[in-house]
C-alpha cells in the first residue's frame, strides 16, 4: 500500500521504508495524489511541473519522471490514457483521512462528539499543506488546503465552546487568532472564550485589536456579529449557559477557584518543571502530586503560579481548598468541594462515604485540578483523591506524609529554601538593584536563609526605609533574630516552624530542641547505643524528617538548614535546655 502525506512536509511511504524522492518526483506524486482516482493528462501535468517555462520535450521529461517513480512506489502508479492516476484502492492520502474524520463529525449528535472528531482531523496536519513543493500548479490546492485547515479549525472551536470548554480552548484560541489576524469568526470565538473565562478586559481588548487591523489594512470595520458581540460584552449581557446536550446541572458549573499568583515570584524553575511533567506523563491511574516544605518557604506560591500556567490543561475547572492543618475534618473538606461543583448544601449527603461517593461522580469525565492546601493528614487527603487520571490532585503539606504513597502513586516534591542567587533576584525586584549594592546585603541574605516569606518580609521592610542602609539593617535583623515581624503582617518564619514543633511528639520535640544545642547544622546519628534503643531514636529523626524540621543528608546522616537550626538554638533558650551539656549527637543519644 502507497502511503502519501499532502498536510505538512510530503512524504512518501511504501511498507517498510519512506521512499526518497527528487524534487520533481515529488511534485509528481503529489500532482496524483491531489486527484487520487482520476486522470491527469500529460498535457495537464507539464503545466503544473513547469508552467510558463516547461523543458525542451517536456512530454519525455513526463515519461522518464513516472518510470523513475514506478520503481520506487510501485503498481500504484498507472497508466491511462491520455496520461496517468494513482490507484485508490492501493493508495492512502492524509487529506482524505482528515476529511473523512471531518464528515463523521458533522454526523455527530453533540458538542463534545463533534469537538472529538473535529480535534482527530486536526491531528492529522503535520504543518503547512504541501511543505517542501514548489510545482506551480499545485499553489491553488495549496491555499485551498489550508482555508480548509482554518475551517476546520473554527468549527472546533464553535464545538468546544458549545460543550462549555471555553477556558480548555482560550489559550489556543488566542494562538490562532494571533497566526490569522484578519479572521473575524476565530477573533469572536476568542472573545467568547475570555468573557466565559471572566476576562471581560481582554475580550474587549481583543476586538480592539481586530478593529484596528481591518482599519488599517482592508479600510473596514468588523462585521456586524461581531460589532453586536462587543456590545454585549460591553453591557455584560453574555450570561453563560451550558448547551442542553451537556453533562447534568451541578456538573454546569465550572470552578475558577485559584488565588492571585504572589507578587515577584522568583525561581522555581526545577519544580515548576517537574509539576508539568508529571502531569504530561500518560498513565492509568489517579493522579497525585504531593508538594512539602517547611512553613514559608512557598509551597503554595509555587503550586498556585504552576496552576495559573496549567489551567489550560484543566478545562473542566479548577477547585482551591485551604484546610488550614489539622482543623478541617475530611467531611468539611468535601463539603467545600461540592460547593464548588455547583451542589447546594441541601443536597449535599450528611456521611463522608456519601459526600466522597458525589465528588467522585462530579469529577468523572472531567479534567479537573484540585488544590488542597495545608493539609496536615493522610486522612485529609484520601477523599479528595480524583477517581480518573483525567483530573489531578495537588496536596501541600508541612509534613511529608509517607503513609499517603501507601494507598495511591505519589509524585513527591519536596520543596528546600532558595539559592542565594534567587533570594537576591527577589530582593532586587521588590527594593532594586542599585539600592542593594552593598557588600553587607550577604549578612541579609544569610539571615533570610532561602526562606521566601522572610525574604519577602525583609524586602517589603527596604522597600519602606529607603534611607537606612544595609549595614545598619542587617544589624537590626541579626539583633531581632526570628522575632522579626513586619507590621501589618504576623506572618513569620517562626510562626511557621513553631506550628510544626507543637505538633511532634513529645520525645521528638525533646530531640530537636537538644539538636539545636551543636554546634554544627549537620550531624551523624551514633550506633554505639542498643539495637532497640537505636531503631527508637531513629524513629524520632524520622518524625522530625517529615515534619521538615532535619533534612537526611546521605545513611545516618542529617542536617539541619540554617534558619531551622537558629530556630531549634532558640526553643533550646526559652526550655533552659542549656542546664544539660550536649556536645554531640552521641551525647544526646545518651541523654534521651
Amino acid at each position: 500500500m502507497l502511503e502519501v502525506d499532502l498536510l505538512g512536509p510530503v512524504e512518501v511511504r511504501v511498507p517498510g521504508e519512506t521512499v526518497a524522492l527528487s524534487p520533481l518526483e515529488r511534485n509528481l506524486v503529489v500532482i496524483l495524489a491531489l486527484t487520487k482516482g482520476t486522470v491527469v493528462s500529460t498535457t495537464r501535468i507539464i503545466d503544473c511541473l513547469w508552467g510558463e517555462h516547461p523543458p525542451a520535450s517536456p512530454r519525455s521529461r513526463v515519461q522518464g519522471l513516472v518510470s523513475s517513480l514506478r520503481r520506487k512506489v510501485g503498481e500504484a502508479l498507472l497508466t491511462r490514457h491520455p496520461g496517468y492516476l494513482l490507484d485508490p484502492a492501493a493508495c492512502l492520502v492524509d487529506a482524505d483521512r482528515s476529511q473523512e474524520l471531518a464528515r463523521q463529525a458533522r454526523l455527530a449528535e453533540s458538542p463534545g462528539e463533534i469537538a472529538r472528531w473535529l480535534r482527530e482531523a486536526l491531528a492529522v496536519w503535520r504543518g503547512e499543506a504541501l511543505d517542501g513543493v514548489d510545482a506551480p500548479g499545485v499553489e491553488v490546492d495549496r491555499a485551498r488546503l489550508g482555508e480548509l485547515r482554518i475551517a476546520l479549525l473554527e468549527e472546533r472551536f464553535a464545538a468546544e465552546l458549545d460543550a462549555g470548554n471555553h477556558a480548555g480552548v482560550v489559550g489556543e484560541l488566542g494562538a490562532a487568532v494571533a497566526a490569522h489576524p484578519l479572521r473575524e469568526r476565530l477573533a469572536g470565538q476568542l472573545m467568547t472564550a475570555l468573557d466565559r473565562c471572566h476576562r471581560r478586559a481582554d475580550a474587549l481588548r481583543a476586538y480592539q485589536a481586530l478593529q484596528d487591523r481591518l482599519v488599517e489594512e482592508l479600510g473596514s470595520d468588523p462585521c456586524a456579529e461581531l460589532r453586536n458581540l462587543h456590545a454585549s460584552i460591553l453591557r455584560e449581557e453574555n450570561t453563560y449557559a451550558p448547551s442542553a446536550a451537556g453533562p447534568p446541572r451541578r456538573g454546569d458549573l465550572i470552578p475558577a477557584q485559584l488565588p492571585p499568583s504572589v507578587g515577584h515570584f522568583t525561581g522555581r524553575a526545577r519544580e515548576l518543571s517537574v509539576l508539568t511533567r508529571a502531569v504530561e506523563t500518560e498513565c492509568d491511574e489517579p493522579q497525585v502530586l504531593f508538594v512539602s516544605g517547611a512553613g514559608g518557604l512557598g509551597k503554595t506560591a509555587l503550586v498556585v503560579r504552576w496552576a495559573h500556567l496549567s489551567a489550560a490543561r484543566f478545562p473542566g475547572g479548577q477547585i482551591y481548598l485551604d484546610l488550614h492543618g489539622a482543623q478541617t475534618v475530611p467531611e468539611d473538606a468535601l463539603a467545600a468541594a461540592l460547593a464548588a461543583l455547583g451542589t447546594p448544601p441541601a443536597e449535599v449527603p450528611p456521611t463522608l462515604d456519601g459526600r466522597a461517593a458525589l465528588y467522585r461522580t462530579l469529577l468523572s469525565g472531567r479534567q479537573m485540578l484540585v488544590i488542597a492546601d495545608d493539609a496536615a493528614s493522610v486522612e485529609q487527603i484520601l477523599p479528595l483523591i480524583p477517581p480518573r487520571p483525567s483530573s489531578c490532585l495537588v496536596a501541600i503539606s508541612r509534613w511529608r506524609l509517607p503513609a499517603l504513597a501507601a494507598h495511591h502513586a505519589v509524585q513527591a516534591l519536596p520543596i528546600g529554601p532558595l539559592s542565594a542567587q534567587d533570594a537576591y533576584d527577589l530582593l532586587a525586584r521588590v527594593v532594586g538593584a542599585q539600592r542593594l549594592a552593598d557588600r553587607a546585603l550577604a549578612r541579609v541574605i544569610t539571615w533570610c536563609g532561602g526562606w521566601p516569606l522572610a525574604i519577602r518580609s525583609v524586602a517589603a521592610l527596604l522597600a519602606a526605609r529607603p534611607g537606612q542602609s544595609i549595614a545598619s539593617f542587617a544589624d537590626e535583623l541579626w539583633q531581632q533574630g526570628d522575632g522579626f515581624v513586619l507590621d501589618g503582617d504576623q506572618r513569620s518564619v517562626h510562626t511557621a516552624l513553631a506550628g510544626a514543633y507543637r505538633m511532634l511528639s513529645p520525645a521528638a520535640a525533646h530531640l530537636f530542641v537538644h539538636l539545636g544545642l551543636i554546634d554544627e547544622p549537620s550531624f551523624r546519628l551514633g550506633r554505639s547505643a542498643a539495637d532497640d534503643r537505636l531503631s527508637q531514636i531513629r524513629r524520632l529523626f524520622d518524625e522530625l524528617v517529615a515534619a521538615d524540621l532535619i533534612v537526611e543528608a546521605g545513611s545516618d546522616c542529617y542536617r539541619f538548614h540554617d534558619v531551622v537550626h537558629r530556630f531549634a538554638r532558640r526553643c533550646a533558650e526559652e526550655l533552659n535546655a542549656w542546664r544539660i551539656p550536649i556536645e554531640s549527637v552521641a551525647d544526646l543519644q545518651r541523654s534521651l
